[in-house]
């Protein structure tokens, strides 16, 4: 399902996102974004660590990540992250894993895609090996065979 979201000038757009995400079940990922950002804390590299913080008015060229649920031990959490390409006004480019404030310089808006994630599990015959595995997404279940993929007979 593709959803807009509009992030208005000084707003943090990660901060929208993960707002967004949190009021669903649902999985989401990016799948276009155009505005810019004033303020944005990067990610540097594993060989130096630490983040770095860029100030001025930088252009979205890409914005790309995706946040799934997780469950454990009856815990539900969101795992996942977001990158980011910016060109700044003398045309350099800079980006990298967001790590901290994603601040618009204006409207900033992002098509985002939400699905259901899928669970997996396999069963196994009387001789130990796999036999059928069944994907669930939502209330729709499906078991397949194992050695053929193809859907099997209800159980």
């Amino acid at each position: 399902m593709a959803h807009i979201l509009d992030v208005k000038a000084g707003e943090d757009v990660l901060g929208k996102l993960m707002w967004f995400s949190q009021n669903s079940t649902r999985a989401v990922c990016i799948l276009s974004a155009n505005g810019a950002i004033s303020n944005v804390t990067l990610q540097q590299s594993a060989t130096s660590g630490g983040t770095v913080t860029y100030e001025g008015r930088f252009e979205i060229l890409s914005l790309c990540g995706s946040f799934m649920v997780c469950e454990s031990d009856g815990q539900r959490s969101r795992t996942g992250g977001l990158s980011v390409s910016l060109s700044g006004p003398d045309g350099r480019v800079l980006g990298g894993n967001v790590a901290g404030l994603l601040t618009a310089a204006s409207p900033v808006q992002m098509i985002v895609g939400s699905f259901c994630s899928c669970k997996s599990e396999t069963k196994k015959n009387r001789g130990g090996n796999s036999q059928h595995y069944s994907r669930q997404c939502g209330d729709h279940k499906r078991t397949f065979r194992w050695r053929d993929r193809e859907p099997a007979s209800p159980q």
